[in-house]
């Protein structure tokens, strides 16, 4: 069956319908990436995607692992092969741990940004579901343990209304869009979430009066906790020993874009991080089906590369035996980070690698397990022998 033929892939979508899903997903990427989210206090976004699965009821199920990890999956699919889509629902912020007095409060730096970045800067606290509360930073002290977090004061002019576990954020405005680029808050890695639903909705959506089961693919989203203090919550759900052997896990990031990586260059496969490389087999294939949409449609751009700028949760998967792979997006002030004016500023990424993304995990969905459309590596190189044996028969 060619790739195009395949049932898994859903019915041909209109232009209209197009772009009333890309509409959709680009909503779901502004409200996901304007939340507050911290290492541990992911509540919002469990909440939003709570509500978003709440919606889809009738198919979908949604559970969470004993370390309060994410998982989504269709009612009426099961197989020893999954294919996972998975992103994490943290960014770096601040958790509340004193309550000094109504002007002060002590709190806790989670995530990986230079010193430099935090005195005099301004910040917002978010208490339940009271509006943003306005402060500074006003002293710093750098982590006192290898793998401890900074601990910080902030000033409000008001009276503040804080409670220990409150998550405080950089003050970066709201979500925007301007000249085809999202500024917002945490486009790492709640783009990534964004794109995950976006494609699981296109994928597995609906019920199975469409075609049944047997020609949905088993498609999974696994959105993890604390990635940006070591991604322990991606540890925790490989050490618990629940993950299907067989699956494979594709991980969503948004990585520090650099000259060669550039913002709007299309959506990365990624081949490594700063520690470690991807599985091969799975990594080429990924290349494999980005290509395939390049080659039907000169519009569709994509990228090939290493982007050692962090660490993704794909090494963790790997050192624990799973086949994981990543697709990331080319991020602008990585972690708010603004390395040419040095002050702390919205994160940046593209809409069109963004819609990009989506649209190539929907295709790798719908076709990673077709043997015509995405052959192995070993297949490939098996196939090379064959038609270069001669050259060694001739010896």
């Amino acid at each position: 069956m060619s790739a195009n033929a395949n049932p898994a892939m859903g019915p041909k979508m209109s232009p209209t319908t197009s772009r009333n899903m890309n509409a959709q997903h680009q909503q779901w990427l502004l409200e996901l990436t304007g939340l507050a989210t911290a290492a541990g206090c992911e509540q919002r976004v469990i909440a939003w995607i709570g509500r978003w699965a709440q919606e889809r009821q009738s198919w979908l199920t949604l559970t969470q692992d004993r370390a309060g990890n994410l998982l989504l999956r269709h009612r009426a699919t099961a197989s020893d092969r999954p294919l996972f889509i998975t992103a994490h629902m943290d960014h770096p912020a601040f958790v509340v741990q004193r309550i000094v007095d109504e002007h002060h409060i002590d709190a806790a730096f989670r995530g990986g940004v230079g010193d430099s970045y935090f005195l005099n800067t301004p910040v917002q606290l978010w208490h339940g579901d009271d509006a943003a509360q306005f402060g500074r930073v006003t002293a710093f002290d750098r982590a006192k343990e290898p793998r401890g977090d900074p601990q910080v004061t902030i000033h409000f002019e008001k009276p503040v209304t804080a409670e220990v576990g409150d998550v405080v954020t950089w003050n970066v405005g709201i979500p925007r869009i301007e000249d085809g680029l999202l500024h917002a808050p945490a486009c790492d890695d709640l783009a990534g979430v964004a794109a995950a639903l976006s494609a699981f909705d296109a994928v597995m959506g609906g019920e199975d009066g469409d075609g049944g089961s047997s020609t949905r693919p088993d498609v999974r989203l696994l959105l993890t906790r604390a990635e940006e203090i070591g991604f322990v919550g991606a540890i925790a759900a490989c050490q618990a020993g629940e993950l299907p052997r067989g699956g494979r896990y594709v991980l969503l990031e948004n990585s520090r874009s650099f000259a060669e990586s550039p913002i709007g260059g299309g959506p990365i496969v990624r081949v490594g991080d700063r520690i470690s490389t991807f599985d091969p087999d799975l990594t080429y294939r990924l290349g494999s089906l980005a290509k395939q949409l390049e080659e039907r449609d000169a519009s569709f751009k994509w990228q090939r590369k290493l982007m050692p700028g962090g660490v993704c949760e794909a090494s963790a998967y790997q050192a624990f035996g799973y086949a994981a792979a990543c697709l990331c997006l080319p991020l602008g002030n990585y972690h708010n980070m603004n390395d040419t004016t040095g002050r702390i500023e919205a994160e940046i990424i593209s809409l069109a690698d963004y819609h990009g993304l989506v649209r190539l995990l929907v295709h790798v969905a719908g076709s990673l397990d077709d043997a015509v459309a995405s052959p192995s590596l070993r297949q490939r190189l098996e196939t090379q022998l064959k038609l270069r044996q001669h050259v060694l028969d001739e010896g």
